[in-house]
């Protein structure tokens, strides 16, 4: 056994005993399903940091760089970033005031529609378990890589390590191993970075070594390379554009991330939070976006999900290197714990009958319903082969193109009627899911315009306007709208609203510091490489 795997080991017992400790304190369903509403800011960044970074980001996003789509990918996170702002200001905020354990509870409360519960819930469902695929088959993939061993047998060594903690502790060991997992793969991005940036020729060497690669043409172009995806640059450019305005869609309504603002202690612990997340989000992605690019430097012919596992193992010192695999496996773990928790909760408490139960059969029913969910996934990461690009980007493009016109709508639109929250909701689910069946089988490339995001959304928008034109809002829709402006008086602290006016001037340096980051040691270095 090497050391790497070792290491890796180790943090999963970590986990494992930190999750059961949590554990030992749920007394209740709101204690497994949004831990007694009462986490704080820290413990809130790290879960939604954590279970948005997933496996897909230190393996497929970096494969996507390393194959030659540096700018795209980098413009994709800057602005997936800044959904974190407006999810919790237009949505997080007012879907706490709801006092709902799960994001399809809130939906059939807020419409009074038992319908729009379920449906929602099959959707969360979906995309949800699209995601614990992805992440199970990241770590599966990671330790076969390192230790050798058939990709089967470690999607069952991971499926073990999350599982047992997860349904036995619910969110508050979600929330805590979510919290320690960010900190070693935040530490893990930060720390390898000069070691491979050393090695790849210094930052300024291998910024201009990229700027004339020939194994990837144009890899840190505006355009990125040519045969990636699109064969002429404006393509190419639209295409980040979108897929960045639809993770911004993601992150200020997916599930896997509005469903921490439940468990915030307060709204003053949401807004901070999301300021802190955005900011956190972008460095650790920046930071291993331009990690990839470089490992391009080191060795050309890797397959592009193995970049960061290369070079762990082959160019940063061993303890380095260790840090780094964990960092890795953390992000794939954490995210499958709130994945699998998600999916648990949603079917117990939006799909299942309410048969009057006492709270403690509830949660026992609730544990066990998460045991066979996650049997039920780790079936189809044993029998399929790993595609954590692909599965990511299709469980988040299902939920904007179905989730984002019904989540806003549900705030800020008066004549949005349960009916054209249902049908905004169902089209969107079936032209996004439908397109990209159809693109799959069919080997097609769409033109971005056609992309099954804008299909689905156009679809959403048609089912709300139509829905709601031939069945109007009633009075008791309006009045549960009207029923979540209502603020608790917490909210106007002075005490913390200063502190909150002080988030945002940091969070206003740090966007400055970031444009000049990239002025400085990307574009104009670029600029000269070139000529």
């Amino acid at each position: 056994m090497n050391i790497y795997l070792v290491g890796i080991l180790s943090s999963l017992v970590l986990f494992f005993a930190v999750g059961i400790l949590a554990g030992r304190r749920v007394k209740s369903t709101n204690d497994y399903y949004v831990a007694g509403r009462k986490a704080p800011t820290v413990l809130v960044v790290g879960s939604l940091i954590a279970s948005f970074l997933s496996t897909g980001a230190f393996l497929g996003d970096t494969g996507e760089v390393y194959s030659g789509f540096f700018m795209g990918i980098v413009i994709v996170g800057v602005l997936q970033a800044t959904g974190y702002i407006y999810g919790a200001g237009f949505f997080g905020r007012y879907i706490r005031r709801s006092r709902a354990s799960t994001l399809p509870e809130y939906f059939g409360s807020r419409f009074d529609s038992p319908e729009l519960k379920k449906l929602s819930s099959l959707i969360l469902i979906v995309s949800v378990s699209a995601y614990l695929l992805s992440a199970i088959q990241g770590v599966a993939t990671l330790i076969s890589s390192i230790t050798g061993l058939n990709y089967p047998l470690c999607t069952v060594i991971v499926w073990l390590a999350f599982t047992a903690f997860t349904i036995y502790s619910g969110s508050p060991g979600v929330l805590l191993t979510d919290t320690i997992m960010f900190l070693i793969f935040l530490t893990a991005a930060l720390v390898a970075v000069p070691f491979i940036v050393h090695a790849a020729g210094g930052w300024f060497g291998g910024i201009a070594a990229l700027a004339n690669c020939e194994s990837m043409p144009g890899i840190l172009s505006w355009s990125g390379n040519l045969n990636y995806l699109y064969p002429d640059g404006v393509s190419n450019l639209a295409w980040a554009l979108t897929y960045g305005l639809v993770w911004a869609l993601v992150v200020s309504v997916s599930p896997w991330q509005t469903s921490r603002y439940l468990m915030a202690r307060d709204e003053h612990v949401v807004m901070r939070s999301s300021i802190w997340s955005s900011m956190g989000v972008m460095v650790v992605t920046i930071s291993l976006y331009f990690t990839a690019a470089f490992v391009r430097n080191l060795n050309a012919s890797l397959p592009g999900n193995q970049a960061l596992i290369w070079a762990a193992l082959n160019v940063l010192p061993p303890v380095i290197g260790i840090v780094m695999l964990t960092g890795i496996s953390a992000a794939g773990i954490s995210s499958a714990s709130t994945f699998l928790s998600l999916v648990g909760f949603s079917l117990v408490n939006d799909i299942m009958p309410d048969k009057g139960q006492d709270d403690r059969k509830k949660l026992r029913l609730s544990r066990l319903t998460m045991l066979a969910a996650s049997l039920v996934i780790l079936a189809l990461a044993y029998f399929n082969p790993p595609q954590i690009f692909v599965i990511m980007y299709f469980g988040g493009t299902v939920i904007a193109s179905s989730w984002s016109l019904a989540a806003f709508g549900s705030v800020w639109s008066k004549k949005l009627s349960k009916t054209g929250a249902f049908w905004g909701m169902l089209l969107g689910f079936l032209g996004c899911v439908v397109s990209k069946i159809l693109y799959s089988a069919l080997d097609i490339t769409p033109p971005v315009i056609l992309d099954p995001f804008f299909i689905g959304i156009a679809l959403s928008l048609i089912g709300a306007v139509l829905g709601s034109v031939l069945r109007p809002a009633s009075a008791g829709e309006q009045a549960l709208r009207a029923a979540l402006f209502q603020a608790p008086a917490s909210t106007l602290d002075e005490a913390e609203c200063r502190k909150d006016h002080r988030l945002w001037i940091v969070y206003l340096l740090f966007g400055i510091a970031l444009g000049a980051f990239f002025l400085f040691m990307y574009a104009l270095p670029y600029c000269r490489a070139v000529g």
